[in-house]
């Protein structure tokens, strides 16, 4: 009898055949051995059937129609068999110690039920880039200080699902992800588990995050930031109207929404959402960050986008003085 492997690994794809085959490899050459690893191609036009099929029986393959990532996710871990399951897109890399030092981890942390590490940022040839890595480090180190409550995650979430490992049994009680949700489906996701587990962090870049010409596009970016925010105003709704952190978490989905419609070029939203945010908060027009909002609510649409017009142009000296 063969024993259940530890860790399943699950990697969902879609027309990723220029990336894959060096994720899998990033896999296969983990410290870690007591693994599976399982890919879904969530039906594929591109040669991805032909690099899977190279990797012969040393990894397990799920073909399906084309039903979106999150459907591809719920999937492999429908089929997977580990205790453990750690996701990997299928166009970044994971460093060879990744496995090993978050099993460990949750060996030691029996509180905690989902454990996530930094990472770095690659562009599509795999070099490094130093500005977006930087900027990545700096992001992920105030979300550490800010901890990974219901409320943190809600304001702020830097987390990314390559770098994520979470309990089976924790999977199984918080529920799969959500597949009517184009983007940000996993911070939908970690939100849901955080009301329930602790979530942990391993401070250490393990992963490298690929940038690339096919990544999600801002279009479902927004639609999947205002259908997660608006799900989660929901399920407050239904909780205890005066309950500070209740009220707290509320103000945050309404600045995210403010933030959404903001890069969306709608100043009537974005007021809309302040003015809500405000209402529960009227700290938050001390908070430089929202300034923008704030003058979009107050002033013309012109205004706007010349303040995005020097955003832009700053960011780009940044850059190029770097």
């Amino acid at each position: 009898m063969v024993n259940d492997p530890m860790v399943s690994v699950v990697i969902a794809s879609y027309n990723r055949a220029d990336f894959i085959y060096d994720s899998i490899v990033s896999v296969q050459n983990q410290t870690f051995t007591d693994k599976e690893i399982i890919v879904v191609d969530d039906g594929s036009t591109d040669d991805t059937r032909s690099i899977l099929q190279e990797f012969g029986g040393q990894i397990s393959v799920i073909y399906q129609s084309n039903q979106g990532r999150s459907a591809a996710r719920n999937n492999g871990v429908m089929n997977a068999k580990g205790r453990l399951i750690a996701f990997l897109d299928s166009d970044d890399v994971w460093m060879h110690d990744k496995l090993d030092k978050q099993v460990d981890m949750l060996f030691d942390k029996s509180d905690v039920g989902l454990i996530h590490t930094f990472s770095d940022v690659i562009d599509s040839s795999g070099i490094f880039i130093p500005h977006e890595s930087k900027l990545r480090q700096k992001l992920h180190t105030q979300s550490v200080k800010k901890g990974y409550s219901y409320e943190s995650l809600s304001e702020n979430c830097v987390m990314f699902l390559s770098t994520v490992m979470v309990r089976r049994d924790c999977w199984d009680d918080v529920g799969p992800m959500d597949i009517t949700i184009p983007a940000f489906e996993d911070w939908d996701w970690y939100m849901r588990l955080s009301r329930k587990y602790n979530v942990g962090v391993i401070p250490e870049i393990l992963v490298h995050f690929r940038l690339h010409e096919s990544n999600t596009s801002q279009k479902e970016f927004f639609q999947g930031r205002i259908l997660t925010c608006e799900k989660h105003l929901k399920w407050l709704n239904e909780q205890t109207a005066g309950n500070e952190n209740v009220l707290n978490v509320r103000r945050n989905f309404y600045l995210q929404l403010a933030g959404a419609y903001y890069v969306h070029n709608d100043s009537l939203q974005v007021g809309l959402y302040m003015r809500k945010a405000i209402e529960i908060d009227r700290n938050v027009v001390f908070n430089l960050y929202n300034l923008r909002y704030i003058l979009t609510m107050l002033f013309s649409d012109r205004v706007s986008n010349t303040l995005r017009q020097l955003k832009r142009l700053v960011i780009k000296l940044m850059i190029r003085n770097r």
